[in-house]
């Protein structure tokens, strides 16, 4: 374990005018995000630089037209903990700019770059600004970022958690969080005042899949150090629209130099340690109204992921009134909740740690000094059980599941064996019955005219062939005698 200590960032100036004029022809696909990036970019609102500690986050966004979310994302990560938020504004026109401005903990940014070409490097130039040396979590504007027993431990015991092991990245997992009431594109149930987490309470993980990171084309040069965390796709966008969801992210990076954040995709990170814990990406798409504004532009301006919008826009048109809520469906009560159904992972070193970290924040509490001292360790043993309670259960959950998923594979050779061999069957009555319709063919052909004349020819052709034989060899023995 090593000590990290954030490192200072070179500090560029911002331009002014000329956002809009600058367009270089770096694109998706490479260049250097500070060099393509920060010539575009207009300084709009609060600090252009935050000092922080090792153990404090900054969050950065890239956002357009994201007003519905703003009030709900900024409260969120403020009482998460995070130390300031920065946005780097993408051409909003719904009044996004306006409503961040009035916050004091935020910087708002803005870019006139194509979004289409330069969302990597948009991504990567942020957490290079911002967050080099230092942890950083970059998200979008309708995802709320969460981490296992943030009830028991603040942001900044995490980031100890991660230093301490020298982690330079975090696995988050998206969970699509929708409202109890259908979607009918009225927006009457998607007030800007009202927070997305009181009505978006439900969640479905009814439909995910599973599959192992490490065969994953772009995993690459990443260290994975817990064996447990997977990739999970799917969910309910593939239940209601029919698309393929990937759902693992990595939000949270530490920038070392050697960390390649949204290597290849938004999802991906190359060059990471990864830490034995999940964390969870609240995603609130579902917004009734926007979610068809929002499909209904992306298929116009020809987005990057114009096929998943005119999924959404085909089932929205085609189902005005759409119940997203099903019979699987749950209502999150905490982010612990995801422990117990297997959505999210910990190890045992994390929750012995947070066990730790529990026990030390109790005993400072003036109510379990002193004479209190029992009631203290009877509530930590009571909570460390529950803890333990809830490993035991994972570990015989995953060995279950490892258990079905042989039976099934167990299954699939059984069936590809039985397959096999219904299929050599059949061969085999195709040759026999082939080989009784050639007797039949042959049987009749013997019993014809035909065949017996040929019979005739037969053996007048024998007779001639041997007195062909008899006469030459008559006229070799003449031969000899002379």
């Amino acid at each position: 374990m090593k000590e990290r200590n954030p490192a200072e960032p070179e500090r560029l100036p911002l331009g002014q005018n000329h956002a809009e004029e600058y367009a270089p022809d770096d694109g998706r696909m490479g260049g250097d995000p500070v060099r393509v990036v920060h010539p575009s970019v207009e300084h709009l609102h609060g600090p252009e630089e935050v000092a922080y500690e090792a153990d404090e986050l900054v969050v950065v966004c890239l956002v357009r037209d994201g007003q519905p979310y703003v009030m709900s994302f900024v409260e969120h990560y403020l009482s998460l903990g995070v130390k300031h938020i920065f946005f780097l504004d993408n051409g909003s026109t719904d009044g996004t700019v306006e409503a961040l401005k009035g916050y004091d903990s935020v910087t708002v940014l803005r870019t006139a770059l194509p979004f289409k070409r330069y969302d990597l490097l948009v991504r990567q130039y942020l957490i290079e600004r911002f967050g080099r040396g230092r942890w950083c979590l970059c998200v979008d504007i309708d995802e709320l970022f969460d981490y296992p027993y943030s009830d028991v431990v603040g942001i900044g015991s995490l980031l100890r958690y991660l230093n301490e092991r020298s982690y330079t990245a975090v696995v988050a997992q998206m969970l699509d969080m929708f409202p109890e009431e259908p979607l009918s594109g009225s927006g009457a149930g998607n007030p800007l005042d009202e927070p997305l987490k009181e009505r978006h309470r439900f969640y479905d993980i009814s439909n995910i899949r599973r599959k192992s990171m490490r065969g994953h084309p772009l995993f690459r040069n990443n260290t994975l150090e817990s064996k447990e965390i997977e990739g999970l796709r799917y969910g309910i966008r593939r239940s209601l629209f029919g698309f393929r969801a990937n759902l693992t992210k990595f939000p949270l990076v530490f920038s070392d130099g050697r960390v390649t954040p949204f290597d290849g995709s938004t999802h991906w990170v190359d060059n990471a340690r990864i830490a034995d814990i999940t964390c969870v990406l609240l995603h609130y798409k579902f917004l009734d109204a926007h979610l068809r504004e929002q499909a209904a532009r992306a298929v116009q301006e020809g987005s990057r992921r114009g096929q998943n919008y005119k999924k959404y826009l085909q089932v929205l048109e085609g189902t005005p009134i759409l119940r997203i809520k099903q019979d699987t469906s749950k209502e999150i009560e905490g982010v612990n909740d995801l422990l117990e159904n297997g959505f999210l992972i910990v190890s045992e070193e994390y929750v012995g740690w947070v066990n730790a970290e529990e026990e030390k924040s109790v005993f400072l509490q003036p109510a379990f000094q002193g004479e209190q001292d029992g009631l203290a360790d009877a509530f930590l043993k009571a909570r460390r059980q529950e803890r333990t309670k809830t490993l035991k259960v994972r570990s015989l959950e995953r060995q279950l599941l490892k258990r079905d998923r042989k039976i099934r594979s167990l299954e699939r050779q059984l069936l590809k064996r039985d397959l096999k061999i219904r299929n050599s069957k059949q061969n085999q009555l195709l040759l026999k019955k082939r080989v009784r319709i050639l007797e039949r063919e042959l049987q009749g052909t013997r019993s014809s005219r035909s065949w017996r004349l040929l019979n005739k020819l037969g053996g007048i052709w024998a007779r001639v062939s041997m007195g062909r034989k008899g006469k030459e060899s008559r006229a070799k023995l003449l031969r000899y005698n002379r």
